[in-house]
């Protein structure tokens, strides 16, 4: 490809700039950077969107399994059979989002990945292969070029057209909200050879302005990149960025390479300079399926803190997970560094029996009234890996009291229970609040969600995070042979015993079950909290109104305790 002309924010409205990929360095063995520029890139107003795709129903881009060995049921000293009761939260509202049932909406696919992102006035939703936007204050539907939903590939097909971004909708979707900036962020990757990353970044802090930079990236040794996520990590500091992990399944996806760890050029996105630097490291196959560390808190983390990330679920063992951090020194030149390759940093978390009875995962969760039973990805951690720094000082007298400076991390993954069903296994990390090695994580409380001691129900694919005062909400599908897919959630004050969770709310009770779609469900739900009054969570997640193949719904949801100001 020949290097073209490259043109900077203004002035491109609807254009794309054609440039070269620039690896830094060629090397096969990471941790050696990889640096590399867009391939496109274009800025400009989406005026035209999309209907849901044409094209006859189909399953998502399959989930590329790392093949792991069954493990042996151990005890898990932090299973929760029953809720402390002190514990109170609240509903804000409760919609429907886009799948069955939404307006002028046809579910084309399984599953639908649900995932949110919450900003000023509005509450974005994005499926397999469609987003929509919504009234924060009222969960009323805001149409965008007067349509209810809109194609996920729009913006690239509006900016870029021609590109593998603009002709492909692939899934595994993820929207976030920059809370400082002010700024959306909107990213998918691309499935088909060549395989690409597209991301999208808003002009402004209003999502239905429809004003965005767009660009296309290579992915790292051309390999398929599978189950890709993103975090936030505005620390205003060297490592300030937009980071990514994705799992390389080799070119045409013939064989998993390991993970990839990747930064975005945060200052340059939000600027829209179609220079803006990617910087990636290729990790070695004896890990898996990372997370990035996501902001949530109104306050920075300390300026010279690096991103983390955090997985490799049963690489090691049954009682430890891997954690790694990025630093960069220079956006421009690609020098950046990173730790922990190869497992070789490790936190302790309590023992636990892997979903499915120690399988990792599978179609193992049971349904009402069919043999079909559907999937737990236990094989990884379940997204997000939120991160909170407490706002300085402490004040024990204040009204609810502040909590002593501290740094706070919240990831969960899918476990088997004592009495074989799933629970969700929730952790909160802590660390000094001052710059930190990510070896100086440790786990402050952790509990495994498993009812009451008399249910069979199976929760699974959550998503977790807390508020300004550190409550903490969970959310969960549920499942049995006796109840269909439903949507749950569970939470704890503060002063709640540690590890603990109150008594579940079951608020859409589910109506009929999946059958067929390989068993898919989720891949992946979304917690999110109010960047403005950083009290309400915002949750999404799937469930069925009646027994069949690609029929699911989703909902959105928002929950505040009362005891946050």
């Amino acid at each position: 490809m020949t290097r073209s002309k490259m043109l900077g924010a203004s002035g491109i409205a609807l254009c794309a700039v054609l440039l070269c990929g620039m690896p830094l360095l060629a090397a096969d063995k990471s941790p050696q950077p990889i640096l590399s520029h867009a391939t496109a890139f274009a800025a400009g107003r989406v005026t035209t969107g999309e209907a849901p795709p044409p094209f006859g129903l189909h399953l998502a881009n399959p989930v590329h399994r790392i093949p792991k060995g069954r493990a042996p049921r151990v005890v898990d000293p932090v299973e929760q059979h029953a809720g402390v009761p002190s514990a109170e939260f609240n509903p804000v509202y409760n919609v429907l989002g886009v799948g069955v049932g939404f307006p002028n909406y046809s579910v084309p696919d399984a599953p639908p990945d649900t995932t949110l992102a919450v900003g000023t006035t509005e509450v974005v939703q994005w499926v397999n292969v469609s987003y929509a936007d919504f009234d924060k204050s009222t969960g009323a539907i805001i149409p965008l070029n007067g349509q209810d939903s809109t194609e996920g590939n729009t913006i690239w097909a509006n900016l870029l057209p021609g590109t593998q971004c603009a002709n492909n909708n692939a899934g595994d979707i993820i929207v976030k909200f920059d809370r400082d900036a002010q700024r959306w962020i909107m990213a998918q990757n691309v499935f088909s050879e060549p395989f690409v990353v597209c991301v999208a970044v808003s002009q402004t802090s209003t999502f239905s302005d429809n004003l965005w930079y767009a660009w296309q990236y290579n992915v790292v040794k051309s390999g398929f990149p599978d189950y890709p996520k993103w975090g936030v990590w505005s620390s205003h500091g060297d490592s300030d960025g937009y980071y990514q992990n994705w799992n390389n399944f080799g070119p045409g996806g013939s064989g998993f390479v390991g993970p990839v760890m990747c930064g975005y050029d945060r200052a340059k996105m939000l600027a829209g300079d179609s220079s803006a630097e990617q910087i990636c490291f290729q990790l070695d196959p004896t890990e898996d399926s990372l997370l990035p560390a996501d902001r949530d808190s109104p306050t920075p983390p300390p300026g010279s803190e690096d991103e983390f990330f955090i997985g490799s679920v049963g690489d090691v063992d049954t009682q430890h997970l891997s954690v790694y951090s990025m630093h960069i020194n220079d956006w421009a030149t690609g020098s950046a560094t990173m730790t922990g390759l190869g497992n070789s940093q490790l936190v302790s978390i309590a023992s636990f029996t892997p979903a499915c009875n120690g399988g990792y995962g599978g179609d193992c969760v049971p349904q009402k009234g069919v043999t079909d039973e559907v999937d737990s990805l236990g094989d990884r951690l379940m997204y997000r890996f939120s991160y909170w720094e407490d706002k300085p000082p402490a004040n024990a007298t204040a009204t609810p009291p502040i909590p002593a400076p501290v740094q706070h991390w919240y990831v969960n993954f899918d476990v088997s229970s004592s009495t074989g069903q799933i629970g969700v296994r929730w952790m909160e990390f802590n660390a000094n609040l001052k710059t930190v090695p990510v070896t100086s994580l440790t786990v402050f409380q952790q509990g495994t969600y498993a009812g009451s001691p008399s249910d069979t129900q199976y929760r699974w694919m959550g998503s977790v995070s807390r508020d300004n005062v550190d409550d903490v909400l969970v959310g969960y599908s549920e499942s049995s042979s006796t109840i269909y897919p439903s949507i749950a959630v569970a939470g704890r004050e503060y002063t709640d015993p540690l590890g603990t969770l109150s008594p579940e709310v079951l608020f859409v009770n589910g109506t009929g079950s999946q059958t067929d779609t390989a068993d898919r469900w989720g891949d992946y739900s979304t917690v999110e909290i109010d960047p403005v009054d950083n009290c309400t969570f915002f949750y999404t997640t799937e469930y069925y109104t009646a027994t069949g193949t690609f029929g699911w719904s989703t909902n959105v949801s928002a929950w505040k305790f009362p005891n946050c100001k």
